[in-house]
């Protein structure tokens, strides 16, 4: 496998030609002078938490890694050997907007295909084994450095360890080695086999990107079809006759289920409906609350007075163009259907920047508009700065 470079100014159209979802690269400087976002103890502190989910994987052989999931307590960490471990942090995006802004250093692949950003502490000579992915994945550095290793491409076939508790690779097969510092970043395309380790104490910061299977893709548009589907829509025998055997299960009958059935797969409309709110959906739904019962006179009110409304730091939003006249708004898993008119507003509400000042404004001039920030807000999709 080629090793390769660039630097922080590079083209991102041709990062994407010649290297996203092909070849791991190296980004040099990606972000220069980059200092953390938040500490190792802060982190450990956030791996305490019921909420956020977390992992502590040390490493006691080559052959044996443990793992631990949290919530952790502060005993948990002082019993901790002094090197050979790391701590894993999901999704710190959703609690420190600071971290949440990293995402828009990747602002050239779709935001719906951002999955989260996970941070890992590791401690000297630490690591999580070689592994791969089935994702892509930038691997930002932070505090101290890593050396990553690169290796063969997985598949299904690939054999695992039994051994360890981590899904492993039971052979690493290396065609690079380098070492990253504060700010370089190494993307990693999916099913690439790598391997980091801690030279010293460091901070990983771990931008993933979501890739649905086409299995979890059959399977939820499936469902979704049979949610939608009519008790009476039925199998039906084709011009009955006496048949040669009883026994047979003959081809016209299958071959008329089958079109049946791929009838019912090939409805484009319901499957933009359907994708764009399974691309949504929250990773965390759990943290987005709706607002108590209050009544609707003092949340509009509430908007009037608000100096801007955000999204929620675990909500999802986008949006599809179904043809010339309709725009469809996906939020969090739920769909809206809306004139193709209030399309500028549309998008500028699916930006994960505020809305405020006069732009706040113009909305609410919008009754369509209107009606669907306080929709959003009593769902818990917005929130009032």
């Amino acid at each position: 496998m080629k090793f390769n470079v660039i630097r922080a100014d590079f083209d991102r159209a041709e990062f994407l030609e010649k290297y996203w979802q092909k070849e791991p690269v190296i980004i040099r400087q990606l972000i220069p002078e980059f200092t953390d976002l938040i500490s190792p103890e802060e982190l450990a502190g956030c791996a305490c938490e019921e909420l956020v989910e977390s992992r502590v994987i040390t490493e006691f052989t080559p052959d044996d890694y443990q793992l631990q999931n949290g919530p952790f307590t502060e005993k948990d960490f002082t019993g901790l050997p002094e090197e050979n471990w790391t701590l894993l942090v999901q999704a710190m995006d959703q609690w420190f907007e600071e971290i949440a802004n990293l995402r828009e250093q990747f602002n050239f692949v779709p935001s719906w295909r951002v999955d989260d950003v996970m941070i890992s502490f590791a401690s000297n000579n630490a690591g999580v084994g070689p592994h791969f992915d089935n994702y892509d994945v930038f691997l930002l550095q932070g505090m101290g450095r890593r050396r990553w290793r690169v290796g063969q491409r997985c598949d299904d076939a690939t054999a695992l360890r039994d051994s360890s508790q981590v899904k492993l690779l039971q052979d690493f097969i290396q065609s690079a080695e380098y070492e990253l510092e504060a700010g370089d970043a190494l993307y990693i395309p999916p099913r690439v086999a790598h391997w980091g380790t801690s030279l010293g104490d460091s901070l990983c910061y771990s931008i993933g990107f979501r890739a649905p299977s086409y299995g979890e893709m059959l399977e939820g548009f499936s469902d979704f079809l049979i949610r939608s589907s009519k008790s009476e829509d039925r199998f039906e025998d084709p011009s009955p006759h006496i048949p040669a055997d009883v026994n047979e299960i003959d081809s016209h009958s299958l071959d008329l289920s089958f079109q049946a059935i791929k009838s019912q797969l090939e409805q484009p409309l319901l499957f933009k409906q359907w994708f764009g709110c399974h691309v949504t959906q929250a990773k965390y739904p759990e943290l987005i609350e709706p607002l108590d019962e209050e009544s609707l006179e003092v949340l509009e009110a509430a908007l009037e007075d608000a100096s801007s409304v955000s999204h929620h730091p675990s909500s999802r939003f986008a949006y599809m163009s179904v043809d010339e006249q309709q725009l469809l708004l996906f939020v969090d898993g739920n769909a809206a259907l809306f004139d193709q008119s209030l399309s500028g507003m549309l998008k500028r509400l699916c930006k994960s920047t505020a809305i405020s000042g006069d732009e706040l404004d113009e909305f609410l001039n919008i009754p369509t508009i209107r009606e669907l920030l306080l929709k959003l807000l009593t769902e818990g999709s917005l929130i009032i700065d």
